[in-house]
């Protein structure tokens, strides 16, 4: 599955200094590795496992191999891990939920070193988007906490219904990604195309420090959001749910029940939404409610037709915003690499468009684009989607609502949430 990333373009951005990268367990003085050893001796809970973990370079060594690829491995890995983990991922997520209820889900560096633990175990997929969104949820509690919400006057914009709504988005997002570890076991419902972007979410929300600015809690929200919608397409396209039609079901529901804050947050925004692109490109409003039209007409291929609404209204949106002419002229001092300014046809990249809208919020421009890109991945999904079924069902329309919800939140990233 090819995996569209704009953290990891090779674009010379530097990456940001967290202070919470988590090196390899097998280096006995690091932090991250003591920490580890203190959850073990705490815990009692699977201590053989944790410490092959620990202490044993199997896992170490086969997470180098498939970084690297060597000879194609990627393909063998993953299908090893499809043939001989299933008992192992379920245990495993049995033992750390024990642990969660032991040690506590309040305590940041806990979640840290699990996270980690994940990412080492199986790499990018359903464990490691549960562990993330738990680091997400610790990091949003405490922003919704902050003092510009407290003040005796806060701002407009800092309203109760926007606290909640904040806090509604991570909620959704820990249940659907919780419920979804204790069904994998192996069954790879969540890919890179989800997973990832949810990484990167959490490094962004763990950066903000204790004052955001409007503009970076819009952009909380929103990402948020959108992230969501990627986990929720992402599952849905996934095989073992498009060869389970009572599993495509059962997940198409808990779909529609994450998608519930993106609904809300989505008509919130729209109508600002609307008068944005209507300055810009009138054709992308009628675009969108095209898409959902066919939501609500539920024709076959609904998910096609309303991935292809969503793509387009981007692509039509973000040209319109950055025409070449404007584009050509800020990219020779922009700081960018030549290598990300065209594409293979000699167009400018949608890269390269988003970051001029966005120059000036460098981290958020990253976000934004690795959102479009992986919706435009999740189109590809979508269009497999609709080769193998032909009706729509219940999988394909709420793919549909997460696809579009997923592009009106990245407009509204673009056009609607306020700079200063």
């Amino acid at each position: 599955m090819a995996l569209y990333n704009a953290a990891d373009d090779g674009e010379g951005d530097e990456a940001p200094d967290t202070g919470k990268e988590v090196e390899p367990a097998s280096t006995s003085s690091d932090s991250a590795a003591d920490a580890v050893t203190e959850i073990i001796g705490a815990s009692g809970i699977y201590d053989d496992f944790l410490r092959s973990l620990q202490e044993g370079p199997v896992f170490q060594t086969a997470k180098w191999i498939q970084d690297q690829d060597l000879l194609g491995t990627k393909k063998l890995m993953s299908e090893f891990r499809e043939s001989m983990f299933p008992s192992f991922l379920t245990e495993y997520v049995a033992g750390m939920r024990s642990m969660d209820q032991l040690i506590g889900r309040e305590h940041s560096k806990y979640l840290e070193v699990t996270a980690a633990l994940s990412d080492l175990a199986v790499g990018p997929g359903t464990l490691s988007a549960w562990r993330a969104s738990l680091q997400i949820e610790n990091v949003i509690g405490e922003l919704i906490k902050s003092p510009v919400f407290k003040v005796s006057v806060p701002p407009v914009w800092a309203t109760e219904d926007f606290r909640k709504s904040l806090g509604l988005t991570v909620h959704h997002q820990v249940y659907m990604t919780d419920w979804l570890a204790q069904i994998d076991a192996g069954r790879g419902l969540l890919s890179e195309l989800s997973s990832l972007p949810l990484s990167m979410y959490r490094d962004y929300v763990s950066n903000l420090g204790d004052s955001p600015t409007r503009f970076e809690f819009g952009s909380s929200l929103h990402t948020g959001l959108g992230v969501n919608g990627l986990l929720g397409a992402d599952a849905l396209s996934s095989e073992a749910v498009l060869d389970d039609a009572d599993l495509e079901v059962e997940v198409a529901d808990r779909v529609d029940d994450l998608l519930t804050p993106q609904q809300a947050g989505r008509l919130d925004a729209l109508e600002d939404l609307r008068r944005a692109l209507a300055t810009i490109d009138a054709k992308v409003v009628e675009m969108l409610e095209g898409g959902w039209h066919v939501v609500h007409q539920a024709p076959p291929a609904a998910a096609e037709m309303a991935a292809q609404c969503a793509v387009e209204s981007i692509d039509r949106a973000i040209r319109a915003a950055a025409p070449d002419s404007e584009v050509e002229k800020w990219l020779p001092t922009s700081g960018r690499p030549e290598k990300e300014w065209r594409s293979p046809s000699g167009r400018l990249t949608r890269a390269v468009r988003i970051r001029y809208i966005m120059r000036g919020h460098k981290d958020e421009a990253k976000m934004t684009c690795t959102l479009a890109d992986n919706l435009i991945a999740l189109q590809t999904q979508a269009t497999a989607r609709a080769q193998a079924i032909k009706h729509s069902s219940a999988g394909d329309l709420s793919m549909a609502r997460c696809l579009l919800g997923t592009a009106e939140h990245i407009l509204t990233m673009l056009f609607v949430i306020a700079r200063s």
